[in-house]
């Protein structure tokens, strides 16, 4: 459709040529040039991380369009005439900014910043009005012209370009928009058409393409901002969707997943039962970014109490059940007078990041929630979680949230009863759908499909190695089994000279704690099994390639001499004394290191050697997954399920990172730019981050534990003492692990 210019036609007839005579189809820099931008843009950042190579074709395009709408932005004119086409082009430059900044090109980045940059000043400045006085911070084409909702995203475009560049004037005019003309909307009751500069406003047409643009300008202000109210509106506006309209018809019909066309007039209200594409696309979006947002899931369902106003300048002052009442900053939201508020109690890990974390975000809770206040009290120090919580499930007296629960402790869990299930209630419903995928949720999935914990952090597992002394003995990071091996015995070393290996490259542990697997023999096993775990729906699955080879590569290293045959004493860590060149870590580690500040330590991280013999492709890395439950005792279920849901938040799991340099379990961690600051500030968590999505935990199966024990003894056997060859200790252990799983 781009005509080599960076100008698009519109339309194709039904033979598939281009219309270049209508007037809505002609070759311009104009609202389908706008679109196209905005679509090629967003192509930028959803394939960058992938595959770049698709990319090829798109980006000359993109690039000759991109600079044909800097002309009309240097000559200070808005694409189209129009503040619509300009909000959709910068939404597709900023796309696009991030899709740079995912392939490092640099050079891209300044020229395409600079332009966002005049983009979101020109718009900026066709905001009209006050508070107060109409038309209430419309951004208009030109003074004399009326906002239109249709496809009115100058409030979405500018708080994104807040969040992208910064410059906190640009939320500032999304906001005076939002709070002054669309609180309006939402206190009359309706959204209009057309407001004209004097305010006045024409109900109908109501159409998805003028109800869709309002909620993602407010879930963009809530994703900009911690004021709750913008993600309300956005579930309360959406309701238009569902059955909140002057019709009183859901217009989006969930059996076939298409929109009607719209509503075009009153007495008799003149619905439009047609449905095009643009409808539907348009509700399919919206309902989806809704669905994605615990705050704004929830009020979708809203109605307006009272007659509907026929004027935005007279509302009303407030509504009742849900109080929206008008303030000095806009809407606001008003709790109304209630009984006693409910108490839930909430018990984190207790050691001491989690427990400030947990504090810090419960005393935030409660100032913004007074309806529901929550009562932190750590977990009891000295015994492990798996211990307290079932006891605590026996005793009837958990708590009602309780987070830092391992899958291990999960699966025993569920098969006592003892949790509720989350993805089917609304807060950690719509949570689970902003902050993860089906790829990340499959393993997770309890028989019955259900997700009975929320997965809350993870800790990917990488090798962590000493830099001078790869650098001292002239070795790169190893890939393979078979480099890692070299390394081992090129890092070994007798430093004074008694006969003895007092220097190692690694330490694989002589203790047989189920436990002490996840930092030796598992990791090198996912790393080499494609994601492939121990067992999978009662079936004992790790009796494999994968398997064999990690635990050969333990055992030529104890039979070698190059892995020590020895426990360090309790409390030293042999990397950070020096003793050893490398560990198998997860990212926790990386802020014990920074308050240590050991002299000298310069380290890095590396993906998990894998097997020669292993598939080429991304390998998998150990997650040390940690989830939050709501306990079936608790008396508020769907209480319970907003707080985990405010846990864990975007703005919660900046948090994490920062003070705790741990991540949260959170689809494209490593490219999210609300993120980048966060992970920045620690060594290496980047590089952790990006394996977020490419781990795996131990199974959720209540005999994990027994069926770890035995691959326990199966390293003890074959890879420390060699007592039985690693193939014949695989399949003792694979063979007594599938009794205990057909004795239950």
């Amino acid at each position: 459709m781009e005509q080599g210019d960076g100008e698009f036609v519109n339309f194709i007839d039904s033979a598939g040529r281009l219309n270049l005579n209508a007037p809505s189809s002609r070759k311009s820099m104009s609202y389908w040039a706008a679109r196209s931008i905005w679509a090629l843009g967003e192509a930028m950042r959803v394939l960058s991380p992938h595959d770049s190579a698709l990319l090829t074709p798109v980006r000359p395009v993109l690039d000759r369009a991109v600079a044909r709408m800097g002309r009309e932005i240097e000559a200070g004119r808005l694409i189209g005439g129009s503040t619509t086409a300009t909000a959709e082009a910068l939404l597709g430059l900023l796309a696009m900014q991030r899709g740079l900044i995912t392939l490092q090109q640099a050079k891209g980045q300044t020229a395409h910043i600079e332009l966002a940059m005049r983009t979101a000043d020109l718009l900026a400045a066709r905001s009209a009005g006050t508070m107060s006085s109409p038309p209430w911070g419309a951004h208009l084409d030109d003074p004399s012209a009326d906002w239109h909702a249709w496809g009115s995203r100058s409030v979405e475009a500018l708080a994104s370009a807040q969040n992208a560049l910064g410059r906190l004037e640009y939320g500032a005019s999304a906001r005076k928009e939002a709070d002054g003309l669309w609180g309006r909307f939402l206190l009359a009751g309706r959204i209009p058409s057309t407001v004209a500069p004097n305010g006045s406003a024409t109900w109908y047409p109501q159409i998805a393409y003028g109800v869709g643009s309002i909620v993602d300008g407010y879930l963009a202000l809530a994703d900009i901002s911690t004021d709750p109210r913008y993600a309300v509106f956005a579930g309360l506006a959406a309701g238009w969707f569902v059955g909140v309209n002057p019709a009183g018809v859901s217009m989006y019909d969930e059996k076939t997943g298409r929109t009607f066309d719209g509503i075009d007039g009153p007495h008799p209200v003149k619905l439009n039962r047609n449905s095009g594409a643009e409808s539907t696309i348009e509700a399919l979006l919206a309902l989806q970014r809704v669905a994605s947002n615990p705050q704004a899931a929830q009020y979708v369902r809203y109605r307006p109490v009272g007659e509907l106003s026929t004027s935005l300048v007279n509302v009303p002052n407030q509504r009742e059940r849900l109080i929206v009442r008008r303030g000095g900053s806009g809407l606001e939201i008003v709790s109304p007078n209630a009984a006693a508020p409910i108490t839930l109690t909430y018990w984190p890990a207790a050691n001491p990041d989690e427990t400030r974390l947990a504090m810090r975000l419960t005393a935030q809770w409660n100032l913004e929630n007074p309806d529901v206040q929550v009562r932190a009290q750590p977990l009891p120090a000295g015994r492990s979680s798996e211990e307290v919580l079932l006891a605590a499930i026996v005793a009837k007296a958990t708590p009602d949230v309780s987070s830092n629960v391992s899958s291990a402790l999960l699966a025993r869990l569920v098969r006592a009863g003892g949790v509720v299930r989350l993805d089917n209630r609304v807060a950690t419903s719509a949570r689970l759908r902003e902050r993860t995928n089906s790829a990340m949720l499959a393993s997770l999935r309890l028989p019955d499909g259900g997700i009975y914990a929320f997965p809350w952090k993870t800790n990917p597992e990488m090798l962590m190695y000493n830099v001078d002394m790869f650098k001292e003995a002239g070795i790169a990071p190893p890939r393979t089994h078979t480099e890692l091996l070299n390394a081992w015995h090129k890092l070994a070393r007798d430093t004074d000279g008694d006969g003895r290996l007092d220097r190692w490259a690694m330490w694989a542990t002589l203790k047989t704690s189920w436990y002490e697997r996840f930092y030796d023999f598992y990791p090198l096993y996912l790393a080499s099994s494609g994601g492939t775990t121990i067992v999978n729906n009662g079936k004992i699955v790790f009796e494999n390639d994968a398997a064999v080879s990690a635990l050969e590569l333990l055992r030529r290293g104890f039979a070698e001499g190059v892995l020590p045959k020895s426990n360090f004493a309790l409390g030293r860590d042999p990397f950070i004394d020096g003793t050893v060149a490398m560990k198998i870590i997860g990212p926790w580690f990386i802020k014990e290191l920074n308050e240590l500040k050991i002299p000298g330590l310069h380290y890095d991280v590396t993906p998990i050697p894998k097997a020669d013999s292993s598939a080429s492709g991304d390998s998998y890395a150990f997650a040390d997954l940690r989830s939050i439950a709501i306990f079936s005792t608790t008396r508020h279920p769907d209480a319970a399920a907003r707080f985990v849901a405010y846990l864990t938040s975007p703005a919660a799991d900046r948090l994490l990172i920062e003070e705790a340099s741990q991540l949260p379990y959170r689809r494209g961690l490593a490219l999210d730019s609300r993120f980048t600051v966060s992970l920045a500030k620690w060594q290496s968590l980047p590089t952790y981050a990006k394996y977020v999505e490419r781990s795996r935990d131990i199974d959720l199966d209540p005999d994990v534990v027994e069926i770890f024990d035995l691959l326990s003894e199966a390293y003890e056997e074959s890879a420390i003492y060699q007592t039985s060859s690693v193939s014949d200790a695989l399949k003792k252990a694979a063979a007594e692990a599938r009794n205990v799983v057909h004795a239950r």
